[in-house]
């Protein structure tokens, strides 16, 4: 069956950059980057991503469970360090797919997206990995996705 354009509502598009090509940008917000198992050793700051996780999902303990496969975790903190914003890191051979780019709605429009997107590229870069790949929703934010990731290399894949 296939599907005319007026059809669909929307459709993810896949995005890949080079972090070899990135250029560090500045930011605002520090960034944590763990390893999952030193993620969930930090209770108060789970605690915070599955609010916010239920916020934006309507779900708890799902997205955690899946949440547990991941290799690592950036997370934006404040100096409390208070959960600003984060993305999970899938590591599969020396390419790393991005999950789950999420910033607390108390703190959008802030740079915390940026801040946690900027960490994985220069980890990336440092790690030496080849790719880096997400998944966009192309209509979420007033279309704003791609443009967003874009900033760091993103390309949508033809």
């Amino acid at each position: 069956m296939k599907l005319k354009a007026n059809e669909a509502k929307y459709m993810d598009i896949l995005m890949v950059a080079n972090p070899n090509e990135y250029q560090k940008q500045e930011t605002t917000h520090q960034t944590l980057f763990l390893t999952t198992q030193e993620f969930w050793k930090k209770e108060e700051l789970v605690k915070q991503y599955d609010d916010v996780l239920w916020q934006a999902f309507r779900t708890h303990g799902k997205y955690m469970q899946i949440m547990q496969r991941a290799s690592y975790f950036a997370v934006a903190v404040d100096e409390q360090e208070t959960y600003l914003g984060s993305a999970a890191v899938c590591e599969i051979g020396n390419i790393w797919l991005i999950e789950y780019v999420i910033t607390n709605p108390a703190h959008t429009q802030q740079g915390v997206g940026s801040a946690v997107m900027d960490r994985i590229m220069q980890e990336a870069k440092q790690a030496d990995i080849q790719f880096g790949v997400l998944n966009c929703d192309p209509e979420k934010n007033d279309g704003q996705l791609p443009k967003f990731y874009g900033r760091f290399g993103f390309k949508a894949v033809e």
